[in-house]
This record gives C-alpha cells, sequence and structure tokens, in this order.
C-alpha cells in the first residue's frame, strides 16, 4: 500500500503493427505532449484572477466601480503598493507634467469606503514615523561629535595622570 501511494504509474495504451522503439518514443512524446497542454491550460485559468495593487489607469477605469482621485507627493509609492495589496485596494498613479514642480494624482478603488480609509490610514501613519525617524547622515553627525568630546576628555585625562607622575 505504501509503495502504490509513493509511486505514481503512468499507463500508455496504443495500437500498432510492429513493436518498435519509434513506435513507443512518438506515443509517449504525444502523452508528455498533452500533459504539458493541461499544466497550461491550468496556468492560464490562474493568470485570469484579477490582481490587486498597482495597474494602469485603463485597466482601473475598466472595473466596474467608480474610481476617486487624491493628489500626493511622489515619495513613499513603494510602501502604499505593500499596503494597498495587503487590502485589496486597485490604484493607479498619473502625473501631470503640465506644471512645474509635476503633480502625482492617485486614482482607486476598493470594496468599500472603510476599506480604503484603513489602507490610508496605515500608509499615513508609516510617511508620519519614516518622517520623524533620524536620517542616517544626522546620525552619523551626532555619533562624530560625541566620539570628538569623547576623544578631548581622554587627552585631558592622560595628560593628568601625566602631570601626576611626574
Amino acid at each position: 500500500m505504501e509503495e502504490e501511494v509513493n509511486q505514481r504509474v503512468v499507463s500508455v495504451s496504443f495500437n500498432t503493427g510492429r513493436m518498435t522503439a519509434g513506435v513507443v518514443a512518438r506515443a509517449m512524446a504525444g502523452f508528455i505532449a498533452a500533459e504539458h497542454q493541461k499544466l497550461n491550460q491550468h496556468a492560464n485559468e490562474r493568470s485570469e484572477i484579477p490582481k490587486h495593487g498597482k495597474m494602469t489607469l485603463q485597466k482601473l477605469m475598466d472595473q466596474d466601480a467608480g474610481a476617486e482621485k487624491v493628489e500626493i507627493e511622489n515619495s513613499g509609492l513603494k510602501s502604499f503598493d505593500k499596503i494597498a495589496r495587503k487590502y485589496h485596494v486597485d490604484y493607479a498613479i498619473k502625473k501631470d507634467s503640465g506644471e512645474d514642480p509635476p503633480k502625482y494624482y492617485l486614482f482607486f478603488k476598493a470594496r468599500d469606503k472603510d476599506v480604503m480609509g484603513m489602507a490610508f490610514k496605515e500608509y499615513m501613519d508609516s510617511v508620519k514615523k519614516q518622517k520623524e525617524k533620524e536620517s542616517m547622515k544626522e546620525k552619523i553627525q551626532k555619533n562624530k561629535e560625541k566620539s570628538k568630546q569623547l576623544d578631548m576628555k581622554r587627552a585631558k585625562d592622560k595628560n593628568r595622570r601625566k602631570e601626576r607622575s611626574l
């Protein structure tokens, strides 16, 4: 019983007048081609499942629900993509090049307003955290100044010890 579970048996039957290696090879090639065709058909069915997240404006408008528009900054769009997929929000970004600093518009759709609200709230919280977070350059500058102060303090202590020993 256990051996039957561990092994997969495939039976191929065909009619032939004379059994040769070429006939068997053609029969097996036909069987393998049919299996590949079945696998490709299943893969195509899976790819038709609608995806959520970033898409073109045309695809977004082709969906049946109405889209809404918000003006945004260019920064942090990658983090919004992650959150939009999490909440199944479909969105498209359109750049308005007509103005000197170009404006970006975010067109979005979701199943209901509450989901959209939660997604934007989480995005705004993450943007706020990023802005509050100290940049690496500032951290490096602070640490450089601290190390200079420590070096000066050590040098003073070293000089005091030398003076006492004399």
